[in-house]
C-alpha cells in the first residue's frame, strides 16, 4: 500500500488518535496527581471561579489554569466530567506534538526521519503515558516543543523580522500550564543556538525580550487576578512551586534524587526503543565510522568537538541543543521527576529515528532482533494471561491477589480474540513491511494491548472509586470531613484524600480546619488509633465503612467514621 506523501501527515495524526482516544477512560484515578488536577477542574464548575477555586477543603490550585480551563471547557459544552474527559487535553497534546514534529523535520531531514520521529515520541513509554493522564506535563511539553519549532522557523524564514505570534501563543500556553519555565527555558535554548550561529548578542536581546514579555502578558493577567483572591497564601504557594523548587528550598521534600537519576529516567522513558539501542551495541557501531586521529590534548578535543558542532546543519544543532540543554537544567534542581524531561523528547526522538535507519542500512540484524524481541514480549503477555485465566498463581499480599484475581476473571474467549488480532496485525505489518514501519507498528500493538486490556485490569485494583460510591450511598449529600496527620503540620506537603474528594464531588472538608459538631470523618485506620486520645480526645466515634484492604498513597485501611462532638 502507497500513501501520497501529503496524506501521510494525516496518517502520523491518525496513529496518534487510535494510540490514546479509545483507552482514556478505561482507567480509574488510582494516584493523587490526576484526581487533584481533575478537582481542580470541578471546583472551577461547582464554584463559577475560574481563576483560583478551592478544592479539597481549603486547598488552591498548585499549578496555572491551563489544563484545567481546558478540562472544564469541554466538561460544560459535554455536560459532563468523568476520568475520560479529565484527560483529553493531554491526548490532544500529544496528537499535535506528534503532527509538529513530523512537519517540523519533514521539511529539514527528509520523510523516513520525520515520520519515524514521531512514531518513536508516540510509542515511548513516558509519552504515552503523559499523553493518557490528567496530568499539566503532556500540554507543557508540547508548548514547549511547538514553541520552540516555531521560534526556529521565525529565525530560518523570516530572519527574526517582526513577532513570532504563534510561537508566542504557545509559550503563553506553556506559561500558563505550568509556570515561567514555559518561556524561560525555550528562548534559553533558542538564544544560546543563535549565539553559537553568529548572531550578535545586543540582537540576540533585542529580538527575544519583547518575545519574552508578550509571553508573559496573558499569564501576568491570571496571576495578578490570581493573588487578588489568593493573597498571601498564593504569592507563598507560587514561590515554593517555582523558585523553591528550583532552588532546593521547599518546606517539604519533593522527588529529591541525584542528577544521574534523569539518565536513568531516559532509558526508562524510551522504552521500549532503549531496548534497541542496548541491543544494537553487541554489533559494535562504531566500527562503521570512519576513523579519524585522535587529538592528543583535552584542548584540542574540545576544539574539536566544538569544530564538530558549528559544522552541523541547523536544525540538527537546534535539535542537538534543546535535548542537551533541557536535560541539562533539570539536572539543577533538587527535585528530580521523568515528566520533567519530557520537553526534550521530541529532540531526542529525532537523533533516536536517525539511528534506527543507521542501523537498517548498516547493521539490519540488530533491528531483526529488537523485531523479534517485542514479538516475544507479546507472546509472553499472551502466556501470562493464561497463567492468570487458568488461575495458576497464588500469593498471600492483598493488594498483589486483587490484581491477580482481576486477570483471573477476565474472559478467557476475550483474551484469546485480543491477542488473535494482535498476532494477526503482527503477522501482516512483519510479511508486508520493512523495519521502518514494523518496529513503530510493533510498539503500537504492545501498548494498544496494554492500555485496552491488561492495565486497567490491573490499576483499577488500586482504585478507591468503589469505596466513594459507597460513602456516597451512606452521605449522600453535605460535607465530609477528612484527617491526615500531615495536616497538623502548616507547611507540611500537601497531601489529601485526593481520589476520595474527587469522586465524591469535592465535597471534602478538612477536620482541623472546621472543626465540627458532628459530622462524617475519612481517616486512616493507624492515623485514628494514633491520635484518638489527643485529636479525637473530645469525639465519640463510631465506624461506618472501611476498605478490605490497603489502598492508594496512604498504604493503609480507610475508615468512614460517624462523629459527634462529647458535651
Amino acid at each position: 500500500m502507497k500513501i501520497e506523501r501529503k496524506h501521510i501527515v494525516w496518517l502520523v495524526a491518525f496513529v496518534a488518535v487510535l494510540s490514546l482516544f479509545p483507552f482514556l477512560g478505561l482507567n480509574e484515578f488510582h494516584t493523587k496527581g490526576e484526581p487533584r488536577e481533575a478537582v481542580v477542574s470541578l471546583s472551577m464548575l461547582l464554584q463559577d471561579n475560574f481563576i483560583l477555586p478551592e478544592n479539597n477543603g481549603g486547598d488552591i490550585p498548585y499549578k496555572p489554569p491551563f489544563l484545567h480551563w481546558c478540562i472544564a471547557a469541554i466538561s460544560y459544552l459535554l455536560g459532563t466530567l468523568n476520568e475520560y474527559i479529565s484527560r483529553v487535553p493531554s491526548a490532544i497534546s500529544l496528537v499535535l506534538l506528534s503532527v509538529a514534529t513530523y512537519l517540523f523535520y519533514k521539511k529539514r531531514s527528509g520523510e523516513w526521519t520525520a515520520v519515524l520521529t514521531a512514531m518513536v515520541g508516540i510509542t515511548c513509554f513516558e509519552l504515552h503515558r503523559a499523553g493518557g493522564n490528567c496530568r499539566v506535563d503532556m500540554v507543557l511539553s508540547s508548548a514547549m516543543a511547538i514553541g520552540s519549532f516555531l521560534l526556529y522557523r521565525w529565525w530560518e524564514k523570516d530572519n527574526m523580522k517582526g513577532l513570532p505570534w504563534l510561537s508566542l501563543v504557545a509559550l503563553s500556553m506553556a506559561t500558563l500550564t505550568k509556570g515561567p519555565v514555559g518561556v524561560c527555558l525555550p528562548l534559553f535554548v533558542f538564544g544560546v543556538f543563535l549565539l553559537i550561529r553568529k548572531e550578535k548578542f545586543l540582537r540576540i536581546v533585542i529580538k527575544l525580550f519583547p518575545v519574552f514579555l508578550c509571553s508573559l502578558v496573558a499569564p501576568a493577567l491570571w496571576y495578578w487576578a490570581a493573588y487578588q483572591q489568593g493573597g498571601q497564601p498564593f504569592l507563598d504557594l507560587i514561590y515554593e512551586e517555582n523558585v523553591g523548587r528550583l532552588t532546593g528550598t521547599m518546606t517539604y521534600s519533593s522527588h529529591e534524587g541525584p542528577a544521574i537519576i534523569n539518565f536513568v529516567y531516559l532509558v526508562s522513558g524510551f522504552v521500549p526503543w532503549t531496548i534497541l539501542l542496548v541491543v544494537s551495541l553487541f554489533f559494535k557501531p562504531w566500527q562503521y565510522c570512519k576513523s579519524e586521529s585522535k587529538p592528543n590534548s583535552w584542548k584540542e578535543r574540545l576544539a574539536n568537538w566544538w569544530s564538530k558542532m558549528e559544522s552541523m546543519s541547523d536544525y540538527r544543532l537546534f535539535t542537538l541543543l534543546n535535548a542537551v540543554l533541557i536535560i541539562g537544567f533539570f539536572c539543577i534542581p533538587k527535585s528530580k521527576r521523568s515528566v520533567y524531561l519530557m520537553p526534550a523528547f521530541p529532540f531526542i526522538a529525532y537523533f533516536i529515528a536517525e539511528y534506527i535507519l543507521w542501523i537498517e542500512d548498516r547493521i539490519k540484524k540488530a533491528n531483526d532482533i529488537y523485531r523479534n524481541i517485542l514479538i516475544g514480549v507479546v507472546v509472553l503477555l499472551f502466556v501470562a494471561h493464561l497463567v492468570f485465566a487458568f488461575d495458576l498463581v497464588h500469593v498471600s499480599k492483598p493488594a498483589t491477589q486483587a490484581m491477580f484475581s482481576a486477570l483471573a476473571d477476565l474472559n478467557l474467549f476475550a483474551v484469546i480474540c485480543v491477542f488473535g488480532i494482535a498476532f494477526g496485525v503482527i503477522w501482516w505489518v512483519c510479511r508486508h513491511y520493512d523495519n521502518r514501519i514494523a518496529l513503530p507498528a510493533l510498539g503500537f500493538v504492545l501498548f494498544a494491548i496494554l492500555d485496552a486490556f491488561t492495565l486497567p485490569t490491573i490499576l483499577n485494583t488500586k482504585s478507591v472509586k468503589w469505596y466513594a460510591e459507597e460513602i456516597n450511598k451512606v452521605v449522600p449529600e453535605g460535607d465530609i470531613y477528612s484527617f491526615l496527620k500531615t495536616d497538623i503540620k502548616p507547611n507540611a506537603n500537601m497531601m489529601h484524600q485526593f481520589e476520595l474528594d474527587y469522586y465524591l464531588n469535592d465535597r471534602v472538608k478538612l477536620f482541623l480546619k472546621e472543626k465540627p459538631e458532628s459530622g462524617k470523618l475519612i481517616v486512616l485506620e493507624k492515623e485514628l488509633e494514633e491520635y484518638r486520645d489527643s485529636i479525637f480526645a473530645d469525639y465519640e466515634m463510631n465506624e461506618l465503612l472501611r476498605t478490605d484492604r490497603n489502598y492508594g498513597t496512604f498504604h493503609d485501611i480507610i475508615l468512614l467514621m460517624d462523629i459527634v462532638k462529647k458535651k
